[in-house]
């Protein structure tokens, strides 16, 4: 059994802050959240032959009153992430809105089914949140 050690750190050992942040984006983790929880609500399903996509937005707005409810709840935390993330109000009123034209517009009998399907607000929403995370770590790249 040898007892000789190793020069490197094993594989293990704690990554020091600026070796992270030259490998992890700042943003990476609330990216990940973000895309994740989008891709669940508006994209999770694909519907076989058509290549048609649907989350669970979908189908909760197909339960009356709470469905549309819950789905707005899930959708604001993605405007949480914008705001945390040192988002505009520009940026937050446009993500606001989508949530909103979703959660009113969805809420109507058949026809917010059917735009539920359509509509999207959360794909909508983890878009402008990515365009947002890339020109911030544009600018810290800048500096």
């Amino acid at each position: 059994m040898s007892h000789h050690r190793a020069a490197n750190p094993p594989e293990h050992a704690p990554a020091k802050a600026a070796e992270v942040d030259r490998v992890v984006p700042p943003h990476a983790a609330a990216k990940a959240r973000v895309e994740w929880l989008s891709n669940f609500l508006d994209a999770k399903y694909r519907i076989p032959g058509l290549g048609y996509r649907f989350g669970w937005d979908s189908i909760l707005g197909l339960i009356p009153g709470v469905g549309d409810a819950a789905g707005g709840l899930m959708s604001a935390y993605l405007v949480w992430e914008a705001r945390r993330a040192g988002a505009g109000a520009g940026l937050i009123i446009r993500m606001l809105y989508n949530a909103l034209v979703d959660m009113i517009l969805g809420a109507v009998p058949l026809f917010g089914d059917i735009f539920d399907f359509a509509f999207k607000a959360n794909l909508r929403n983890a878009e402008l949140l990515k365009k947002h995370y890339s020109k911030l770590e544009n600018e810290k790249s800048e500096h």
